[in-house]
């Protein structure tokens, strides 16, 4: 229950069975109802956000040291699997425009642009192209 005087709103939404079964199952491993897991997951994503764009402002500071100085070394491309995780994560939780603005939001706070994700490849060139960098 929220506190006395709290604002609250009813909240009411259709998902298919199979997937509130599952979602049931996971609500049961952590010994919550569902109503208490759904405003769980609410609030925990919201906080997860400010979470993950710190992490991610962390991730391209060190990337750009890391990319000064040994452009090609395995840390930075040990970094750019955690970027690139970090990206996936995101974009299937919150959805491709969270993860958009959260970047932009990362460019702007370190003034530095997002590294590409593109791995080295065992000739020493990297293919492909990296839409989020930049």
């Amino acid at each position: 229950m929220p506190p006395k005087g709290e604002d609250v709103e009813v909240v009411s939404f259709r998902v298919p069975k199979d997937v509130l079964e599952k979602f049931d199952r996971v609500a049961e491993m952590e010994r919550r109802r569902r109503a208490g897991m759904i405003r769980a997951l609410m609030e925990n994503s919201v906080n997860a956000i400010t979470i993950v764009t710190r992490n991610l402002e962390w991730q391209v500071k060190m990337m750009a040291d890391l990319e000064a100085r040994s452009p090609d070394s395995p840390q930075l491309e040990y970094r750019r699997g955690q970027l690139h995780a970090t990206k996936y994560l995101l974009t299937t939780f919150f959805g491709e425009r969270t993860k958009d603005l959260i970047l932009q939001t990362v460019r702007e706070r370190t003034g530095l642009p997002i590294p590409h994700i593109v791995p080295l490849d065992p000739d020493g060139n990297r293919y492909g192209w990296d839409s989020d960098a930049g």
